[in-house]
């Protein structure tokens, strides 16, 4: 991705500054419950997940949380504004830091990787149980989606006119990553997505800049995990 458009949107989103500010007794237990309901909800799937579960995993109390939230609805959603902008922020960071729109792509999916690794219940409840969720945090996510494809989409302004690809390619590159670690962690198997690096970097270059591009994006891909794999899968811990 093209360092100045990740850098741009990544100050567009509105997530929290941790240096400047210290929370308060009652943002940090409300923090709590919002981590908490998308822990249960990853771990249990949306529709089995209950209060009392978040309150058990939070700590908290139910009059604390029915003083920040409506319902268990409620703190999902804002759960998933927070955590989807929070994912987000994170991804844009690991591109603009990368040299070049493909070296953005393959950090940016590095970073997606290493937080469904970490934290793979989270991830389940931001991509897999969302869709069940549905209501505000489907409609958070989906505008997720539509951010990440118009960063890939910046690549174009690289590309001759005449040989630009459909106008959905962005939307169907960032589909199609979804979809694969989506299955993956419906699986339970986290660490099984760092198979098809190779391969969704093929999708996602080939996709706008043809298949000699994508057959080196693959090859590059293989190398990196051949050397890197075991640092790579440890990620920040």
């Amino acid at each position: 991705m093209r360092q100045e458009a990740c850098a741009a949107a990544r100050e567009a989103l509105p997530v929290e500054s941790t240096e400047t500010s210290t929370p308060t007794p009652d943002a940090t237990i409300r923090e709590g419950e919002m981590e908490g309901v998308l822990q249960v909800v990853g771990e249990l799937g949306f529709r089995a997940a209950s209060v009392r579960a978040v309150l058990e995993y939070s700590g908290g109390h139910r009059k604390q949380f029915y003083d920040h939230f409506e319902s268990l609805e409620d703190c999902f959603a804002q759960a998933y504004e927070a955590w989807i902008d929070r994912l987000g922020a994170g991804l844009l960071e690991a591109a603009v830091a990368a040299s070049g729109w493909q070296a953005g792509v393959q950090a940016g999916l590095v970073k997606l990787f290493q937080f469904a690794g970490e934290r793979p219940a989270i991830a389940r409840s931001l991509l897999v149980e969302v869709q069940i969720a549905g209501g505000a945090a489907l409609a958070k996510h989906d505008e997720a989606v539509d951010r990440l494809a118009g960063l890939l989409d910046s690549v174009r302004a690289e590309i001759d006119p005449g040989e630009e690809p459909p106008e959905a390619t962005g939307v169907f590159v960032v589909g199609g990553i979804e979809a694969c670690v989506c299955d993956a962690l419906a699986a339970g198997e986290a660490n099984r997505i760092w198979d098809a690096l190779p391969e969704l970097m093929h999708l996602a270059v080939g996709s706008y800049l043809g298949k000699q591009a994508a057959e080196e994006a693959f090859e590059g891909a293989s190398e990196l995990l051949e050397r890197d794999r075991t640092s790579l899968e440890g990620g920040s811990r």
